[in-house]
């Protein structure tokens, strides 16, 4: 307490020293609370620090201050209101960013075929298989391509066609196994790559375990197939008239069961019986099986034959029946119900072959949604014939056929029809760019075949009877293996020669991926494919109008633009000659006067066209050359005559 008392008479002393009119310190008595110590503040500090109740309220009301309160009161909300209306006006005023369409993966790649047979031989057997696939990845990313098509594995009793299956559920040693198609799926999935495999659902082989059974009429088997009794059970009166692809009776007599089997195709390609529930079954468990084992679409080949009229009458055509748009709707409800899942959107796509007015149903029927991409081949017939005015034709028919909003594609080629090089004659160096040019270009997916990227040409009929192959003459023309490099077997195979399933093409050593590559300039096919894969990824490729123009038979011109961004030109000399073309003066809505150079094909000399400011009422193209011409986007949609 002592101490205590010490401390207090200190501080007693320091306040002391202070002026009282300002600050007091009162102490507790002696034996006092310690607590009752207060400090008092002096009359004088206060009156000097502070206004008083009265004085505040005599300056609430002075005129002076009422008017500078209002005035400010009234600035806030003029600025307010100011600060208000100018954003409403940026907003209106300021360019709005164009809508971009929301896209699934096939509206976007590229899918490139894949004859895997003639791919790459990862085990020399001299037979390609999915190793060989799996090995070239790297090879799909450097020309751009994101999505493969893989044709028929299934096991088979054709060593080419491949598209009579002896088993649906399995792939032909010769290619792999399942487990390597998932390893690849899986690979591909991973590197932001999608693949797709071929399924021929119209007809099996007649090697099939189910067709045996159908013979017998072995339990739910029975009915598989589409078996018919002959006119008053005749045994050499096929039911009807009905004639297959070669114009031939589409019906064989089989002396075991005594009946009468359908082939739409050929006689060893008995069709499948899709007005049997149980078969029905069973292919949509076939479909949910290699969507399980990862593969992101399928290819249905031969669609229109699918389904037949029941009654079998004569007046009756086999193809395009009603039975087979609402069979590919039954489809796709498993695609989307996989899809929804699994999270991972899933195709079902097939090809518009023969009445392109029927293979629109394809799309849906009956309010149903049926495949998402429809394939158009009309290209396939292109040959060095062939008029800018016949492709604008066909181009303007298919895009007009089209439901809105449905996605197109186009294939150039096929292991059914000669190479694109092989069909433009002696002008195949330089057209197969400009082929490659309007077919990318196009609205839609493309599809590009394998090997028509680098221009390999169909092998001949004395290259096929040389190496043994005679047999397999028009078939296999468009499917020799395909030409990596200079060195022996094209790069293909390092099995013998003569152990490849069909010979390589003899100008392997100058056309072939690698050499193609080596040039380094941007002068070949497949630099010149690499640069037009990359420009369909502008969004006026990708989603926008097309308007064709067919300036003649020789030049074929079509403009894309999708509202709000850069529009494209894209015009084409098929001919033999130079052609000068005015675009402005006669699509002055359409085509700007002036613009500038996006892309040329490789042979197009500098002095041809200004990168800049090329002036659109006067374009002079040579033979053989194409260009790209772009504009910067409208914020007004174009107005079109």
């Amino acid at each position: 307490m002592a101490d205590k008392a010490g401390d207090i008479e200190r501080q007693d002393d320091t306040v002391d020293d202070r002026d009282e009119s300002t600050v007091t310190f009162l102490n507790g008595k002696s034996g006092g609370n310690e607590k009752d110590s207060k400090v008092l503040i002096g009359k004088e500090y206060h009156e000097k620090s502070c206004l008083t109740k009265d004085e505040l309220a005599q300056f609430e009301n002075d005129p002076f201050w009422k008017r500078l309160r209002l005035a400010l009161f009234a600035l806030f909300w003029v600025a307010w209101i100011l600060m208000l209306l100018s954003a409403i006006i940026i907003i209106l005023l300021a360019p709005r960013c164009p809508h971009r369409a929301k896209m699934s993966w096939w509206q976007q790649d590229v899918i490139y075929k894949v004859d895997v047979a003639a791919f790459l031989d990862s085990n020399e057997d001299g037979h390609g298989d999915l190793e060989g696939v799996f090995a070239k990845l790297d090879y799909f990313s450097q020309i751009g391509v994101k999505t493969l098509w893989l044709t028929p594995m299934f096991p088979t009793s054709h060593s080419f066609d491949r598209s009579d299956a002896t088993d649906f559920m399995a792939i032909d040693e010769r290619f792999g196994n399942v487990d390597q198609l998932r390893r690849l799926a899986k690979q591909m999935n991973k590197i932001g790559m999608h693949l797709i495999i071929d399924l021929v659902p119209n007809h099996s082989s007649k090697n099939h375990s189910w067709f045996q059974k159908s013979v017998k009429r072995e339990g739910d088997f029975a009915n598989y197939y589409v078996w018919q009794s002959g006119k008053e059970n005749a045994t050499g009166a096929p039911p009807n008239s009905w004639k297959n692809h070669k114009g031939e009776s589409a019906w064989t007599y089989n002396e075991e069961r005594k009946q009468f089997y359908l082939h739409q195709l050929d006689t060893d390609q008995p069709d499948l019986n899709y007005h049997d529930a149980k078969l029905k079954e069973e292919m949509a468990e076939i479909i949910r099986f290699w969507l399980a084992a990862g593969v992101d679409g399928i290819h249905i080949s031969h669609p229109k034959y699918l389904v037949e009229c029941p009654g079998f009458m004569e007046d009756h055509s086999t193809t395009f029946f009603n039975g087979t748009f609402r069979l590919l709707s039954e489809w796709r409800d498993i695609f989307d119900s996989v899809a929804e899942k699994t999270s991972r959107p899933r195709l079902l796509i097939t090809d518009a072959d023969g009445d392109l007015l029927k293979a629109v149903n394809y799309y849906g029927f009956d309010g149903k949604d049926g495949a998402h991409v429809v394939i158009s081949q009309q290209l396939q017939q292109l040959n060095d014939k062939t008029t800018a005015m016949d492709i604008s034709a066909w181009v303007t028919t298919w895009d007009r056929d089209v439901p809105h909003g449905r996605q197109k594609a186009w294939a150039l080629g096929s292991g059914d029809t000669s190479r694109i090089a092989t069909r433009m004659g002696s002008q195949r160096n330089t057209r197969v760019d400009l082929m490659n040019m309007m077919q990318m270009l196009l609205p839609g997916t493309p599809i590009l075949y394998y090997g028509d990227e680098i221009g390999m040409e169909d092998i001949t009929k004395s290259e096929l009877d040389s190496a043994g192959k005679s047999s397999e003459w028009p078939f296999a023309r468009s499917r020799s293996p395909m030409q990596w490099t200079g060195q022996s077997n094209a790069g293909f195979s390092k099995a013998n020669t003569s152990m490849l399933y069909l010979p390589v093409h003899s100008n392997y050593p100058s056309i072939n991926v690698e050499t193609e590559f080596a040039d380094g300039r941007g002068v070949s096919h497949l630099e010149f494919l690499a640069e037009l894969t990359k420009l369909r990824n502008k969004e006026s490729f990708l989603f926008g109008d097309i308007y064709t123009i067919a300036t003649s038979d020789t030049v074929l011109a079509f403009v894309r633009e999708a509202h709000g961004f850069e529009g494209f030109l894209v015009v084409i000399n098929f001919g033999t000659g130079a052609e000068t073309i005015s675009f402005n003066r006669n699509n002055p809505n359409l085509v700007p006067a002036k613009a500038t150079v996006q892309l040329t094909t490789p042979n197009l000399q500098a002095s041809d066209l200004q990168k800049d400011n090329v002036v659109t009422t006067q374009i002079h193209l040579e033979a053989g050359r194409g260009v790209v011409l772009k504009w910067p986007g409208k914020e007004q949609k174009r107005l079109i005559d």
